[in-house]
């Protein structure tokens, strides 16, 4: 690495580098902060372009310790589909893209343990929303407890296991009618308002809905999964876009994990406060690798040295204020920290969000859209709540209609609900049936999944499989590249 510029301020020391001739640079950023002797490597922000430059920025205190409230203007889309989210550590906004003209409707990921931070990132996403005219559709599996602000404040608000599944399963349905009207008229891409307003489905504490270890039926997590997956073929060409969010997020819990991935990287992943394997294997998914993702600890300024001196010298852990709202940015492979605008939580709830929200006028579906909506959600409760007591075949769900290419599809009785899949198993399901004959080698059971075959997972995925069923004590590593299951008799 060699030095290339740099200047000093009174708050920070901000340096250029660039690796040498046909070399590509890399910045670990702990081993970096060992070099300058940095104590608090939380202090030290380094952003790459992914190939041979790079600026380090090395700041007298962490710069995201305040940030203030969101405005309107903040939450008003610029003309690349971007709001202002918050702040970077260099002071400029935060920007994201609700919205890609040239892609259409994005794919998000949110991931943050309680505290860090999430549902206020997400509600003043909402918020973003009804300030720029987009439907919000909300399906909180926490029984509504996680994002409670958005009650009757979007288009709908699903609260609960089966009711998110049934939002959205609804939401599936509008985007097969848009489709089905699509190809009628020959309209191959989406363009806002003509006709249909662009919509973003958030789907919060989707690890309660789709975690092997959440204790739900596996039909369940498969039917959800599956219309997950399905949605990131079709649902961006139609203006429908969507937001996972939740406490963890393995990518091999959800069906189509590779376009999830793909499409991701298009829109934004959200890296809060979370376990340090968690941070490795969503660092691993969505990054190029030029810049070290670090966990994003739970206080600013407590170091590593502080707490090994509490720990020699037997007194209680410092702390400090809490980094809630802080995360790694990550779009288009390439991350950078951030901090979400402020908001003070009163009688348990958040009164400037709520007033964000309020400030627009309600956004709604078209007529059309929205009577396929209600119908749907009302058939696909039936089928979730089956499902989730044990029914096998969601209570006899409905067969899949043919495609109705025209408006009047929208007062047809056919249904467009997704029907649960009957075989399809996800990967981590494929993987701890390929160990239930016993112990094997990380290459055997990458060879039993189908990875590398055509339509098969990559061999990335299948790690990332084993290393979420590992997290989850599924699978133990009983000696290097050799797994068993922790079900069997004598994993060693």
């Amino acid at each position: 690495m060699e030095l290339v510029d740099h200047r000093i301020e009174a708050d920070r020391i901000v340096m250029r580098v660039e690796a040498p001739d046909t070399q590509l640079l890399a910045l670990p950023r702990l081993p970096l902060a060992r070099a300058l002797g940095v104590e608090d490597p939380e202090l030290l922000m380094i952003e790459t372009d992914g190939m041979a430059h790079g600026v380090v920025t090395l700041y007298r205190e962490h710069p995201l310790l305040t940030v203030r409230e969101a405005t309107p203007d903040d939450l008003v889309m610029d003309r690349h589909g971007r709001i202002a989210i918050g702040m970077r550590h260099d002071g400029r906004p935060a920007r994201w893209p609700l919205y890609d003209p040239e892609l259409g409707a994005l794919t998000d990921l949110l991931v943050g343990a309680p505290g860090s931070g999430k549902s206020v990132t997400l509600l003043t996403l909402i918020a973003a929303e009804r300030t720029n005219g987009i439907v919000s559709v909300v399906a909180d599996a926490q029984d509504g407890m996680s994002l409670p602000e958005a009650e009757g404040r979007v288009f709908h608000f699903g609260a609960g296991q089966a009711e998110a599944a049934a939002t959205l399963a609804a939401y599936s349905a509008v985007a097969s009618y848009r489709q089905e009207v699509s190809a009628a008229n020959g309209w191959g891409s989406f363009t806002l308002g003509k006709p249909w307003r662009l919509a973003i489905l958030t789907m919060d504490e989707i690890n309660r809905m789709l975690a092997m270890d959440s204790g739900l039926p596996a039909p369940f997590r498969m039917w959800v999964a599956g219309m997950l997956g399905a949605g990131q073929i079709t649902w961006r060409k139609v203006g429908m876009g969507v937001r996972i969010a939740g406490q963890s997020i393995h990518l091999a819990d959800l069906a189509d994990s590779e376009k999830i991935r793909a499409n991701a990287k298009n829109g934004s992943v959200w890296l809060g406060r979370v376990n340090s394997s968690m941070t490795r294997s969503m660092a691993s998914d969505m990054t190029t690798g030029a810049v070290e993702i670090t966990p994003v600890p739970k206080y600013f300024g407590v170091t590593g040295t502080a707490e090994l001196d509490a720990a020699w010298s037997g007194d209680e852990a410092p702390t400090g204020p809490v980094t809630a709202g802080t995360a790694w940015l990550i779009q288009s492979g390439q991350p950078y920290l951030s901090r979400v605008w402020r908001a003070v939580k009163e009688a348990r709830t958040y009164p400037s969000l709520i007033g964000l929200m309020e400030s627009s006028p309600l956004v709604d579906f078209t007529p059309p859209e929205a009577d396929v909506f209600r119908r749907a959600y009302d058939e696909a409760l039936t089928i979730a709540v089956a499902l989730l007591e044990g029914d096998e075949d969601g209570g006899g769900a409905p067969a899949p209609a043919a495609p109705r290419r025209t408006e009047q599809a929208a007062d047809a009785g056919s249904s467009r609900v997704p029907t649960p899949p009957a075989t399809a198993r996800t990967l981590q399901v494929l993987v701890l049936d390929a160990l239930a004959a016993g112990q094997l080698r990380t290459r055997e059971i990458r060879k039993a999944v189908g990875a590398g075959t055509d339509g098969g997972p990559s061999s990335g995925s299948v790690d990332n499989a084993l290393q979420a069923l590992q997290d989850a004590g599924l699978v133990a590593r009983v000696t290097h590249g050799v797994w068993a299951r922790t079900d069997q008799a004598d994993p060693s």
